[in-house]
């Protein structure tokens, strides 16, 4: 009976450790190159993602990170209205979340200066491992750069969020 009783109690602590665990992690390692790691996590799709006007506009079905923030920071060029940026940073917000859910847990990073990093780390965070994708970046800071910071925020405060609850 203490056997028993012991293995369930295993059992189910190595399930909570398993949950905290990242499920992006594994994949990563089957994807070489810092280029490639990147991309693979800024194009993770998220499906199952209600549509909205925008996906037709923008011929993109917006279930990824990179499907969101491409359009917003080009949102000049594409004559995005108000309504329409603030709906990508509200798109942004829901992947974040069902990524979070899925046990894929990331975070943005952006770098610039002599030395920007760019390629794919690891943080602890909340008792989680947290994929951190470092996206470089330069000395320069233009509209562009702003916007890319400005999207980036969105999605990092709503994963943070969820990683601390």
């Amino acid at each position: 009976m203490r056997k028993t009783i012991f293995i369930l109690i295993l059992l189910s602590l190595s399930s909570m450790i398993s949950a905290q665990e990242n499920k992006l992690l594994d994949e990563l390692n089957e994807v070489k190159g810092a280029d490639e790691q990147v991309s693979y996590v800024l194009n993770l799709p998220v499906k199952d993602l209600e549509k909205i006007a925008l996906t037709k506009k923008l011929e993109s079905d917006l279930n990824t990170i990179a499907s969101c923030i491409m359009p917003f920071v080009n949102s000049k060029t594409l004559k995005l209205t108000e309504k329409e940026t603030v709906g990508l940073k509200k798109r942004i917000e829901i992947i974040a979340t069902e990524l979070f859910k899925s046990d894929n847990y990331v975070l943005l990073k952006n770098s610039g200066g002599y030395a920007p990093v760019y390629g794919v780390g690891m943080e602890n965070i909340a008792d989680k491992k947290v994929v951190i994708v470092h996206l470089g970046g330069d000395c320069t800071i233009e509209e562009v750069d702003l916007k890319w910071e400005e999207i980036t925020s969105v999605f990092n405060n709503k994963m943070e969020s969820l990683l601390k609850e």
